[in-house]
């Protein structure tokens, strides 16, 4: 891919960057300040947590559908304005309570950010080069997630106020609309060809009506989407339990928990763009099935390291970051190219909402393996789970050679 070519993926995939970095910034300073601020119980704070990732969820394939009718740059750049508004509101309101249909706003302008960017990255992208863009998107994505608890727990440390890490996250996301509105063209799914007709396509004003007809037209899109959904309840089942399993199995501290994240979050975005090359260099299928059987590897090995067995658990990260670093690029290349002409952006939007039900699933699950089963049941289970889905995945890319 040309350095002129190029320019204008990597200032989409800043976009996405400098949004995640915003978005992440609040993501320590929220529970902190209900918590000690506003005096709510931590029921509540889930509560909080999980009202923005349900609603980013079920929102994701709507505004995929609406980017693809409408253009990429509006439903970017109006759901960046949306969700800057919320950390400001959180400076204002003092009732905890009042903070849950905040979160459904805030995680309603989240969801319109990666389908329709995305999308737009698909519409730029040389076909041949679509995984290599595809892992850009994701080296700025991760680079955003690592950094912004970190700073926004450096900037409100600085001035001595939550406040003050509520601000810069909203400035960020301004920012960030304002660079979308700069560096994104009309992008219409028709730029990309029309869309073709499904069953129950066209019929009905939902955008579930169409994913479901598109699903109908195309049986591989729908194991995809399952393949998704198995794979993150896998990823989910852990998210409750992980930190807790650092701290009473491995015996880490706090701050090399968060070294160990941060250390491990940045290579794997450093690793994004070498892993999309290599995808576009090896095929596409074969590197999805080559990266999901390291990451079942890998979380099989997670529930034999026990306490102070850190080589193992650090072969079983290198192995889990090495697969992300080359499957994702890779399986998102194949969705969008699952995609019917004209619904790229649904396509993708769906693919989200199906990864983001599975990590609503999980979590559910893990804490209570956790709590009956013991510390290794939610690793064993997601290993199992990884397994399935990396056989499936194998199956249903297996007939795909790009």
């Amino acid at each position: 891919m040309s350095r002129g070519a190029a320019r204008p993926l990597v200032a989409i995939a800043a976009v996405v960057g400098l949004a995640e970095l915003g978005f992440a910034t609040v993501i320590p300073l929220l529970p902190l300040y209900l918590k000690e601020r506003l005096g709510a119980s931590a029921t509540l704070v889930g509560v909080v947590v999980a009202a923005f990732a349900a609603v980013e969820t079920l929102c994701k394939t709507t505004w995929g559908s609406l980017a693809d009718r409408i253009g990429r740059r509006p439903v970017v750049v109006g759901g960046l304005v949306l969700a800057s508004a919320a950390p400001i509101l959180m400076t204002v309101l003092r009732v905890p309570l009042l903070f849950v249909p905040l979160r459904l706003v805030d995680g309603t302008g989240s969801a319109a950010l990666w389908p329709a960017t995305a999308a737009a990255i698909v519409d730029r992208a040389d076909p041949d080069r679509r995984a290599t863009a595809m892992g850009t998107l994701n080296m700025f994505f991760l680079s955003g997630l690592a950094l912004g608890p970190s700073l926004g727990l450096f900037v409100s440390g600085a001035f001595g106020s939550y406040r003050a890490g509520f601000y810069l996250a909203s400035g960020l996301l301004l920012a960030a609309a304002a660079l979308a509105a700069r560096v994104l063209g009309d992008g219409r799914a028709a730029a990309t060809g029309r869309a073709i007709s499904t069953p129950a396509a066209g019929r009905g004003p939902g955008s579930l009506r169409r994913v479901l007809g598109t699903v109908r037209a195309s049986p591989r899109l729908g194991a995809m989407l399952a393949v998704a959904f198995v794979q993150m309840i896998g990823v989910g089942l852990l998210a409750p339990i992980l930190v807790i399993y650092a701290h009473e199995v491995v015996r880490l501290s706090d701050q090399a928990i968060g070294a160990v994240f941060l250390v491990v979050v940045l290579a794997v975005a450093a690793a994004s763009i070498p892993g999309g090359r290599l995808a576009d260099r090896v095929g596409r299928a074969r590197a999805v099935a080559w990266g999901m059987v390291m990451a079942s590897a890998g979380m099989w090995l997670l529930p034999v390291a026990g306490r102070g067995n850190l080589a193992m658990l650090g072969v079983a990260a290198v192995l889990l970051g090495a697969s992300y670093a080359l499957s994702s690029p890779a399986w998102l290349a194949l969705m969008s190219e699952a995609a019917p002409p004209g619904r790229t952006g649904m396509v993708m939007g769906a693919s989200e909402t199906a990864q983001g039900a599975g990590l609503i699933v999980g979590p559910v699950f893990g804490g209570a393996l956790y709590d009956r089963l013991g510390p290794q049941a939610p690793f064993i289970a997601s290993a199992v789970l990884l397994t399935a889905g990396t056989a499936l995945a194998i199956r249903v890319v297996a007939r795909h050679r790009v």
